[in-house]
């Protein structure tokens, strides 16, 4: 997917957003956004506008001498998230079809975007409960099911602190026949999981934990370490969670399903669905309305 027209007052806003959250004086402030101003307009289109959003990120980190902005946000959306843990396995375990309900679990978690949405108005309990009985507009769970009979190994692309506690639901469920192995960030951008958050809700538990090597938004690989690279190209079956990880990952063609909440735009017109729908896309289906 690439940089659209649209893009730019976005990197915009999320740099605002990101500058709120550091101690600095107004002044500097004003100054750093003239910087990034500048800097965005040297961006070339024909990246993903996950990976012009880490460029975004990681220049403001750099100028106002900061490492993790976000750190305390996202402890507290563990925190928050860890407390919904015995309702959401209640559900999924309750459910008719465990899996299928934890894939919506999973998807219902990926609300807890701070790069994008300020969902600190919202009564997360209410919302998750509407976003699990929504429908999926793209549903390719018989493709998955599929896929999982060719394989005992998965890779999960995690995304999010606090949405993790919603993966984990997913991944326990998985873990009960297959290997899972969780990919985390290895350095701090918006509010993305690191190992830290990872072992703080007990993904290690349930789980093979491994960092990406790097610090983008979103798993690219040519970024990454070698072992994470290693286990991405030989992945038989992987699992990418959020927007960042389909914007740069849609279209290379590999074995991946795409679990996601349409929260821009842009990405729904991608995705041919409209804003807010609720996405399971396998990859390799040719039509993404099959």
């Amino acid at each position: 997917m690439n940089t659209k027209l649209e893009c730019f007052p976005c990197f915009l806003k999320q740099a605002i957003s990101a500058l709120k959250r550091i101690n600095l004086p107004e002044e500097r402030k004003i100054d750093i956004m003239k910087d990034i101003s500048q800097y965005i307009s040297t961006f070339n289109t024909e990246e993903s506008p996950a990976y012009n959003t880490y460029l975004t990120f990681k220049k403001i980190y750099e100028l106002a001498n900061v490492e993790d902005p976000y750190y305390e946000e996202k402890k507290s959306y563990n925190t928050i998230a860890l407390s919904f843990y015995k309702v959401l396995k209640n559900i999924v375990e309750s459910s008719n079809n465990p899996l299928y309900t934890a894939i919506k679990v999973a998807i219902a978690g990926n609300i807890i975007d701070l790069g994008i949405l300020d969902i600190s108005k919202l009564d997360l309990r209410d919302y998750i409960s509407k976003i699990i009985e929504m429908p999926l507009k793209i549903d390719h769970y018989y493709y998955f099911k599929n896929e999982l009979q060719k394989t005992d190994k998965i890779l999960y692309l995690l995304d999010n602190a606090g949405e993790i506690v919603f993966d984990k639901i997913l991944i326990e469920e998985l873990s009960k026949e297959k290997e899972v192995t969780a990919v985390v960030n290895e350095y701090p951008i918006i509010n993305d999981a690191l190992m830290e958050d990872a072992i703080e809700v007990g993904l290690n538990k349930s789980c093979k934990l491994i960092s990406s090597g790097s610090g983008t938004v979103g798993k690219i690989p040519e970024f990454g370490s070698k072992e994470f690279q290693e286990l991405f190209y030989n992945s038989k079956l992987i699992i990418s969670k959020g927007q960042a990880n389909y914007e740069n990952l849609e279209g290379r063609g590999y074995n991946i399903f795409f679990l996601l909440k349409a929260k821009c735009e842009l990405v729904a017109q991608n995705l041919e669905v409209n804003f807010g729908d609720l996405v399971f896309l396998y990859e390799k289906v040719i039509s993404k309305k099959d």
